[in-house]
């Protein structure tokens, strides 16, 4: 849902705001220019998409977004002024950053090798300062990265950010999301991330940003995330070669190997700079304009790391080679998807009650809308008879929501079909067809789930990645236990797997 349906199917009226005009959209928000009128300025307010104020967990989500991004007050991470819940509707309001995004500069090209560098620098003294308070924001990506008119670059969106120490429901629901063209290894393995996956992400930005393209490119984004754990580290051009140590560092499949935090780059950045017989050409064409920035390096004395007594954090555990596929197959349904949408995915009709009428619980912002939590501090999660009170309409047209936002949307392609439990499309079509066996629209349901992972397991079994071919069955399977097709895909995965012939 773009924002400009959305301001037609919502009576946005939030008191103290006025919005002006849409200015973005997310597969969680629409963001508006408003002002703020107490104080007279503009912001950017966020409006959780309708579709998903209906889920305590994306209500969750959004709301740890605002209190994660208010605790970080930085000059390169955006600053959020207000959050909160009016009449069912969800909203951010945060600093108004004109300059556009870095994804916009680098398709119009012309980013000087000094440009780069500050941008780069800007987004790791951000992320130094969110680490250093104990966050991982887990997404960066050019479309994140913003300008202001100043020219200063700013790090936004901690919607799917965590604490580095929490184990809560957010914690665990987050840890399946990312972009795969920016993806740390560790992160496309479903393990546990700390600061090093971020400083991994910002080297495929800064790998894009010299040469115009990621570092790893596919037809689909599952392959774009199993490239990032098992293909060799980019080459840079011949012209750019003396950068290749910071892409070398920050790319490093290992995370020991690389650069332990933001500090650490910046310092080494700085050393190149200062050594490299390279760097006074390459920066010359931008001293003049960046007079105070990286590109003048070369006239100032090099930074101290001060890094050096910094954070330091343990090696998760590698994975054994079918936890790898499995985990990245689990990603495909939970994962952000590069912003190319994949080809083909199948179209359903629009939910049977009209997405803006789901019904919006009141969530108190004090408590996060999160389900209970037990003494260990694990999220207690709700039954679905819990959180609908056996209401099959409700039922049906939240696993109908569900669907035609995992088919449609580009951003969150797959989400919310069979998983988390208790919270998807399967069992809450499931659990209508327990109330009312027979019901057509759930089992309409049912097989359009199964369908869209059996065209996904297609795609991997005919490219021979049976791993991902036999997860994604596994998944349909669990729409459609006895459906031929899905049946005959596992069984094809297997014998892949064990180098069997077809019918061997």
């Amino acid at each position: 849902m773009n924002s400009t349906v959305l301001l037609q199917a919502v009576d946005i009226a939030i008191p103290g705001f006025r919005i002006l005009r849409p200015i973005g959209e997310g597969g969680m928000a629409s963001v508006f220019l408003a002002v703020q009128e107490s104080l007279d300025r503009e912001v950017a307010l966020k409006i959780m998409a309708p579709a998903l104020a209906a889920n305590s967990e994306f209500t969750a989500r959004f709301l740890t977004e605002g209190r994660i991004t208010a605790k970080l007050q930085h000059q390169n991470l955006v600053t959020v002024y207000d959050i909160g819940a009016h009449s069912g509707i969800y909203y951010l309001a945060a600093e108004y950053i004109p300059g556009g995004t870095l994804k916009e500069r680098i398709t119009a090209g012309g980013l000087t090798t000094g440009e780069i560098l500050d941008i780069a620098v800007d987004v790791a003294r951000g992320l130094d300062f969110a680490h250093s308070k104990g966050f991982v924001h887990r997404d960066v990506k050019p479309g994140n990265i913003l300008f202001r008119l100043d020219g200063s670059v700013v790090l936004a969106d901690f919607g799917i950010a965590k604490a580095m120490d929490n184990s809560s429901s957010q914690t665990m629901a987050g840890a399946s999301i990312g972009t795969p063209d920016y993806m740390s290894p560790e992160q496309a393995r479903a393990e546990p991330v700390d600061g090093r996956s971020d400083l991994y992400s910002l080297g495929t930005v800064l790998f894009e940003m010299l040469t115009g393209a990621p570092p790893y490119q596919a037809a689909d984004p599952f392959t774009v995330a199993l490239m990032h754990v098992t293909q060799p580290l980019p080459q840079l051009p011949a012209d750019l070669a003396w950068l290749q140590p910071l892409i070398e560092r920050m790319m490093s499949k290992q995370q020991a190997e690389r650069y332990q935090n933001g500090a650490e780059f910046i310092a080494a950045a700085h050393k190149l700079l200062a050594s490299a017989p390279e760097a006074a050409g390459a920066l010359s064409r931008t001293a003049a304009k960046s007079a105070n920035r990286i590109s003048s390096t070369i006239q100032r004395t090099r930074v101290v790391n001060r890094g050096e007594g910094g954070k330091r954090w343990l090696w998760p555990a590698v994975t054994a080679t079918a936890a790898l596929a499995i985990g990245l197959g689990l990603w495909l349904a939970l994962r952000t998807p590069p912003d190319a949408p994949i080809e083909e995915l199948p179209i359903t009709q629009v939910p049977t009650r009209p997405i803006d009428q789901l019904p919006h619980p009141q969530v108190d912002p004090n408590t996060t809308g999160i389900d209970p939590v037990d003494t260990n501090g694990v999220r207690i999660p709700k039954t679905i008879e819990e959180q609908y009170g056996g209401d099959v309409g409700t039922m049906l047209a939240q696993a109908e929501a569900y669907k035609h936002h995992a088919f449609t949307s580009e951003e969150d392609i797959g989400r919310n079909l069979h998983y988390p439990p208790g919270d998807n499309a399967i069992d809450l079509y499931k659990q209508v067809l327990s109330a009312q066996p027979g019901n057509a629209a759930a089992q309409t349901g049912l097989q359009d789930v199964a369908n869209f992972y059996a065209k996904y397991a297609r795609i991997y079994c005919g490219r021979s990645l049976f791993d991902a071919c036999g997860a994604q069955a596994d998944f349909g399977l669990l729409a459609e236990p006895a459906d031929a097709e899905l049946l005959k895909l596992k069984q094809q995965a297997e014998d892949g797997s064990r180098g069997v012939a077809p019918g061997g």
